[in-house]
């Protein structure tokens, strides 16, 4: 009986998105927010939250929003958050019980939405993921391949966009091969000539070359770990897991700088900064790793005769555990430090303790409203990083994130730093229920499995904002050197610091 309802629902919800009824749609989401909060099977759950997405995608299409540039929207904040939901549902179901396309709609529309802010990193990985499962699912394909013309559009290196260039052109053909809804097609049509007026992708020819992943055995596992799961700072990665994308050749791009703001024989304080933001981030990422290596293997000889007492309660106490909150802490810690960086740059002069990626955004003393370099702006790459600050946990009491598991991913850094995550074997102690009992404010219940699953998730976002921080900045170089025209520029060269010089 649900399900009938659902479907009349989902028709009607369809039928008011076509005729711009705003009245049906908003009745629809009173009656979806109902139905949320009844006790009902993940399937029926994550079909509410996709139609309720669908309902708030509708409003935002009719009142024009989806159409403007626009940094801050709130009925996209819920389509993101509600598909989130969805998302979170449905991974629950068998595949095989499903029996629909409803869970490749929800990860397409996700990564759709997240791409039209600026989140192309993890729009790219979402469709990926459906590719992985329908490798044949044409809109899914057509998006990414208008997504890898903008990711490559925002990229300083040249090389780099020929390669994104040519890939966009390819999949966009490849989606018209497959067959797409009438209204897309003609769009793709045109898209493709565009890209033939840049160059004969046709004709294109580059093959990645093998490459060696390391000397020994624990390197080359490190290098292959690292790129299947998309984990190195190199725009490459978010292509191809082959030897060409295993290093970190992610850099901030050159800036134009007023020689009065030069200090004496030293490069402008943004490359120092990013230079320690990399460094962290590749150094939790190693710390995860050889945690995950030897969370499979006995006991390390550091754990031994360490005299513990047994609560009787399968809690573990390794090593590698510890390895793992400390990449999960030292990840968590680079959000706000690229707030440091974002301060710099944009020139913010924000005090110390004013800056976070929270609230770097807004001007003095606001909750909402934008700082001048952001009101105005409209940086594809750096919209993407301020909504991705919005998938964080803020003080309580201040906007909603619009990530479901934000407050969860707060919780457990506050407890690895401050007070006390308990962490359970994952085979013998159901800690997802427990944690909805009351009682956590000391101590709070996480699996072993999933302390390495949400570090690996947290060192996935914050590559990606490294990867939006310096496309961002690529960006606003290419408007200052159309600013300044034909006045002369004299370049500063860096010099790399080479594997043999850290000796």
């Amino acid at each position: 009986m649900l399900d009938q309802d659902l479907q009349r629902l989902a028709l009607l919800i369809d039928s008011a998105s076509k005729s711009g009824d705003l009245h049906t749609l908003t009745t629809s989401l009173d009656t979806l927010g109902k139905l949320q909060a009844e006790d009902l099977d993940p399937l029926s759950l994550a079909q509410v939250h996709f139609y309720t997405a669908n309902c708030h995608s509708a409003i935002r299409r009719i009142s024009g929003e989806s159409q403007s540039w626009s940094w801050q929207n709130p009925e996209l904040e819920k389509e993101i958050y509600s598909l989130r939901c969805a998302r979170k549902h449905i991974e629950s179901v068998e595949f095989i019980n499903d029996r629909s396309d409803l869970r490749f709609r929800i990860s397409t529309n996700l990564a759709n939405a997240l791409n039209h802010v600026g989140r192309v990193v993890e729009a790219v990985s979402l469709w990926d993921e459906v590719l992985s499962e329908h490798p044949e699912y044409p809109m899914s394909v057509a998006n990414r391949g208008y997504a890898f013309f903008w990711y490559g559009q925002y990229l300083y290196d040249p090389g780099h966009q020929g390669i994104f260039f040519n890939e966009s052109y390819h999949e966009i053909k490849r989606a018209l091969s497959l067959g797409v809804e009438s209204h897309a097609e003609n769009d793709l049509r045109q898209w493709l000539n565009t890209l033939l007026k840049m160059d004969d992708w046709e004709s294109f020819d580059f093959k990645p070359q093998d490459e060696s992943r390391g000397r020994s055995e624990t390197e080359r596992s490190y290098r292959t770990w690292a790129l299947e799961n998309r984990l190195f700072l190199n725009p490459l990665n978010d292509l191809w897991c082959k030897d060409i994308a295993a290093n970190d050749v992610l850099t901030f791009p050159s800036i134009i700088v007023d020689t009065e703001d030069l200090k004496i024989g030293n490069p402008p304080e943004v490359y120092g900064i990013f230079n320690q933001l990399k460094q962290e981030y590749v150094s939790a990422r190693y710390m995860l790793f050889d945690a995950v290596c030897e969370s499979s293997n006995g006991v390390h000889f550091s754990d031994k005769r360490v005299k513990l007492y047994d609560l009787m309660d399968y809690r573990c106490y390794r090593l590698w555990i510890e390895k793992t909150k400390m990449a999960f802490l030292s990840a968590h810690a680079i959000f706000d430090k690229i707030a440091y960086l974002v301060n710099e740059y944009w020139q913010l002069a924000l005090g110390a303790r004013e800056i976070s990626l929270k609230r770097c955004w807004f001007a003095k003393g606001k909750r909402s409203e934008l700082a001048p370099p952001f009101e105005s702006s409209r940086n594809w790459a750096l919209r993407g990083l301020f909504w991705l600050s919005k998938d964080l946990a803020g003080e309580r009491g201040s906007s909603q994130p619009i990530q479901p598991d934000a407050w969860h991913i707060s919780e457990i850094r506050n407890h690895i730093a401050h007070k006390y995550l308990k962490v359970f074997d994952h085979m013998l102690v159901d800690t997802e229920g427990w944690r909805q009992t009351a009682g956590h404010e000391y101590e709070y219940p996480i699996s072993d499995q999933e302390l390495i699953y949400r570090t690996r998730s947290l060192l996935e976002l914050v590559r990606a904002a490294l990867i939006y921080v310096t496309l961002a900045a690529s960006h606003e170089e290419r408007i200052k050197k159309e600013t300044i025209g034909s006045k002369l520029l004299a370049e500063m060269g860096l010099m790399e610091i080479g594997d043999k010089d850290r000796l």
